[in-house]
């Protein structure tokens, strides 16, 4: 079944300075129109939820309004989280390249720049050291 959406990988507003704006969308719940508010990229993973799943962003809502605590919209972003977190397996996450050390470059970086600045520190404190008189090289 086709999705929903014209293109579920891409938002209508691709403007990176409005990406984060949340994005409100008209869907039907239970056969009652109502409108839902939600951030371009939860959009974009309810879309690909609904490509997964063979049904319409109508459908999960449905679904989700059912069984919902709170607002629809909050209810909504649960629900994509869960989806995603029971479906992370050790297998997936291996097929999706994670477990590579993703943040290990990061980390090392981190690690670089707190050396440099610490020798940076230190040659500092050298050059600000006065030597005492009758000592040499001190």
């Amino acid at each position: 079944m086709a999705s929903a959406f014209p293109n579920p990988r891409k938002a209508p507003n691709q403007d990176p300075e409005t990406r984060a704006a949340l994005m409100i969308r008209n869907v039907s719940v239970c056969g009652h129109r109502t409108s839902v508010r939600l951030e371009p990229q939860l959009w974009d993973t309810l879309a690909e939820i609904c490509r997964r799943e063979y049904c319409t962003p109508h459908d999960v809502c449905s679904y989700v309004a059912a069984r919902r605590h709170g607002s629809l919209t909050s209810s909504l972003r649960v629900f994509i989280l869960d989806y995603f977190r029971t479906s992370a397996t050790e297998h997936g996450h291996i097929h999706a390249g994670h477990r590579q050390g993703m943040f290990l470059s990061e980390q090392q970086e981190r690690r670089q720049m707190r050396k440099l600045k610490a020798d940076a520190m230190e040659r500092r404190d050298e050059s600000n050291r006065v030597p005492l008189p009758g000592r040499a090289g001190n």
